[in-house]
């Protein structure tokens, strides 16, 4: 068997287990994970691996069959920065749901992998923007995503690149307070999907927390903590203030900043008004509220 045939005949199964791992029920996503070659984005092999441990290691050689698994694989190891793991993204994915003829704002693009998963799922009549703040990442993923010409590339700072309307903006990368302006983006239905996370003293570029997804309808936001996150941090929109108030609003459910599973029930983002009792979280022109009304 030819090579690349061998390598197409991994995508389906691998497709399978990761979806499979993350309990998805979005048919595209699937498919979309069994149509994207992940090698295309990776460079050569052998590839280092990013282990739960934080450590490094390598594969033994070049066989593409090392990445079509449920594993990170290093983009730049000496800045932890990593591919992120095909269940996670497809468990976003889910949760997200993207749609034929939506557009997509993606922070954190990286070389482009899951760029291209989300360019797939949206087709030919959908766009994806790409913004990536590491400019040889950026890079390299416009060299990567030639074939998928509903796809762009910005390189900078996501906080002002993100701009137009938008079906969905997620972020590859932890934030911890509300992006209002992302949140000012979104479609009528449009869905913010943004990693809220705190510092680990064994990470200094990355930390623990959860998913925030919130759903626009009309005025009002609907919102969620969606799963627990290991991430890198987004390189702006941080600050200790912020980052002090969100310690204390995961330290008041099981010690969530550490990573554990969240147990609060966050029903609202609200933009203005003054927060009251109900508040987890709140920030410069936006709380989380507890109460669905």
């Amino acid at each position: 068997m030819p090579k690349s045939d061998r390598i197409a005949g991994l995508r389906p199964a691998y497709a399978d287990a990761v979806c499979k791992a993350a309990n998805v029920g979005h048919e595209p996503v699937r498919r979309a994970f069994a149509a994207v070659p992940r090698e295309a984005f990776l460079g050569p092999g052998p590839w280092t691996m990013f282990g739960p441990d934080l450590k490094n290691f390598q594969t033994p050689d070049a066989d593409p069959a090392h990445i079509y698994r449920d594993k990170v694989v290093s983009l730049v190891p000496e800045k932890l920065l990593n591919n992120g793991q095909p269940s996670y993204w497809a468990m976003v994915f889910d949760r997200l749901k993207p749609r034929a003829g939506e557009r997509v704002i993606y922070v954190g693009a990286g070389t482009g992998y899951y760029t291209a998963l989300l360019a797939e799922m949206v087709g030919a009549g959908g766009a994806v923007t790409g913004i990536e703040y590491e400019a040889d990442l950026a890079a390299k993923a416009r060299a990567n995503l030639k074939p998928w010409p509903n796809v762009e590339i910005l390189a900078g700072d996501s906080m002002t690149l993100a701009k137009g309307a938008a079906d969905i903006v997620v972020a590859s990368c932890g934030v911890d307070q509300v992006p209002v302006g992302w949140v000012r983006l979104l479609n009528d239905s449009g869905r913010l999907l943004v990693p809220l996370t705190c510092t680990m003293a064994e990470w200094s570029g990355g930390g623990w927390g959860a998913n925030l997804l919130a759903t626009r309808d009309g005025a009002r936001f609907s919102a969620a903590l969606v799963g627990r996150v290991g991430i890198y941090h987004c390189m702006s929109a941080r600050s200790e203030a912020a980052g002090a108030r969100l310690k204390m609003a995961f330290a008041s459910i099981h010690g969530a900043a550490s990573g554990e599973r969240t147990s609060v029930q966050i029903a609202l983002l609200r933009l203005g008004g003054e927060p009251n009792e109900t508040c987890w979280l709140a920030g410069d022109g936006w709380w989380l509220s507890t109460a669905a009304a």
